[in-house]
């Protein structure tokens, strides 16, 4: 029997930061098994929750025992949104690495042990797998950036760099 592939939660900023960046198709390309919580699914205009769904993103349905811990969470930290507390949940439950965007969150479930990783370690992922080549990665790191995406300048400028000179 084969492995299963690695399985991910994504939060909201992902799905967004890879739409604007024109990647969302080749993120899905990735050998991994994407999962969301049905509220996130939902959310989705931009890009479109069915359309994920068409793309093999896989909807996890919220028990009523995981609306009861988001409750919980969400009278103690203020600052992931509710959505975001639903991914949190998700992850724990399922055994799942927590993909977010957002700081908050990803400190939160680093304080609980959990793995995290976000917009930027997917991109990394693409290049290194041969998804896309280096230079669409720039170019689609660039429109994330030029959309007002809030990512590490930091961390994003040597890796556009990189990969244009790659």
């Amino acid at each position: 029997m084969r492995d299963s592939p690695p399985r991910y939660v994504v939060d909201t900023n992902v799905f967004i930061d890879f739409h604007r960046g024109g990647l969302l198709g080749a993120m899905f390309a990735l050998p991994f098994r994407f999962l969301a919580p049905d509220v996130i699914v939902e959310e989705l205009e931009a890009p479109d929750g069915q359309q994920l769904l068409a793309w093999g993103l896989h909807r996890i349905a919220s028990s009523g025992d995981q609306v009861v811990a988001v409750a919980d969470l969400a009278a103690v930290h203020r600052r992931p949104s509710i959505n975001d507390l639903f991914a949190f949940v998700v992850a724990g439950a399922t055994g799942a690495t927590l993909l977010t965007g957002d700081g908050a969150l990803r400190e939160m479930a680093e304080s609980e042990g959990m793995t995290v990783h976000g917009t930027l370690w997917l991109l990394d992922e693409l290049v290194r797998l041969d998804i896309v080549r280096g230079r669409q990665a720039a170019e689609g790191l660039e429109r994330m950036v030029a959309s007002g995406r809030r990512l590490p300048e930091s961390e994003c400028q040597p890796r556009i760099q990189r990969w244009r000179a790659g």
